[in-house]
């Protein structure tokens, strides 16, 4: 509606703040974040203030002749328990605030263990690149077993696992840290990182006799932002490792951040002889009509439906037509999570 409509909507917003939690002046912090300092003399009325808003915004504000339907989150610190310094009062309540963000809630008071957590992040953010280079990270190789018909199963190629031993923190799970170096940039390094030390082991294998390929995540980053095409034939010359013996896995949603621009990447490593596949299929956009489309040779069955198929019948049954499905399409399937004989 033009900046002059979002200018008088904010006004309207300020209005119903001085109404409904009887406030003299809140301070706009900027964009859509107002300030405010209220006194109480007892924890209970947090309660009322907690209830004050659901109701701010339950009749729609109107501007311009159009009703437009508003939300807030509240995040709340507190004099002197939380800290007797104001700016640091006003850090508080954001760290509140991004909690009930987080949570999906309309209130949340501060709370000690998300500011470390956020602080922890924001030092983990920084120190991943320095990690990288100091060699903090170990790459784990969990196999991928060949499910002969005949009972002899073998080891085919070995999935690539990152593991993070930070100096401070020490373990750093890989689900913590994987998330922060897309956020941050630092995923093409890391993907870079892990290939190069995939593909020396890989060659170090094919030194002692074993012919086991290797599997290595990508993300949405590498394929959009990154050279991976050009990294990964200079790397596969440099250690003289065949094409074929590497498998690039990628989830279908980081695909769909640009279906047309990923295929064509895909197509590229495609016609290197590199191996694609789609990694945690089942979780999230998962549909036919985008499966047909990508160039990939496998399919890779997410370990929920895995972990418990051998006591679920509900899970036996997805694996069960995922299997049957990505043979028809002509693709190999991997299922993730096999963690004892029965499901094996």
């Amino acid at each position: 509606l033009g900046h002059d409509n979002g200018d008088q909507l904010l006004i309207q917003v300020a209005q119903r703040l001085v109404k409904f939690f009887d406030i003299e002046s809140p301070s706009r912090q900027g964009a859509d974040q107002f300030l405010f300092y209220k006194k109480f003399d007892e924890y209970n009325q947090l309660n009322d203030l907690r209830s004050d808003v659901n109701n701010i915004f339950t009749v729609v504000l109107a501007q311009s002749g159009i009703n437009i339907a508003l939300s807030c989150t509240l995040g709340v610190s507190t004099y002197p328990e939380h800290s007797k310094e104001a700016i640091n009062l006003v850090r508080l309540a954001d760290v509140a605030v991004s909690t009930a963000k987080a949570k999906r809630m309309d209130y949340a008071l501060y709370d000690k263990q998300y500011d470390n957590h956020s602080v922890k992040r924001l030092s983990l953010m920084s120190d991943l690149p320095h990690a990288i280079a100091d060699n903090q990270l170990e790459v784990y190789y969990q196999p991928t077993l060949n499910l002969n018909k005949n009972g002899h199963h073998h080891v085919t190629k070995a999935e690539c696992l990152v593991r993070w031993h930070h100096p401070a923190y020490r373990f750093i799970p890989p689900d913590d840290f994987i998330s922060l170096a897309e956020q941050s940039g630092s995923i093409v390094l890391l993907t870079q990182w892990v290939l190069k030390t995939a593909l020396a082991q890989c060659q170090q294998w094919r030194q002692n006799g074993l012919d086991i390929g290797i599997a290595v995540n990508i993300a949405a980053s590498d394929l959009f932002r990154g050279d991976l095409q050009n990294n990964v034939a200079r790397l596969l010359k440099h250690y003289d490792i065949p094409s074929e013996k590497l498998t690039l896995e990628v989830t279908e949603s980081e695909i769909m951040e640009d279906p047309k621009h990923a295929c064509q990447v895909l197509s590229n490593l495609k016609d290197l002889g590199v191996r694609l596949s789609v990694d945690d299929y089942g979780t999230g956009y998962s549909s036919l009509a985008h499966l047909k489309q990508l160039p990939v040779h496998e399919l890779k069955i997410d370990k929920s439906f895995v972990l418990d198929m051998a006591r679920d019948q509900d899970d036996a049954t997805i694996v069960k037509s995922t299997i049957e499905l990505g043979h028809t399409m002509g693709l190999i399937i991997v299922a993730e999570g096999v963690e004892d004989s029965e499901t094996l």
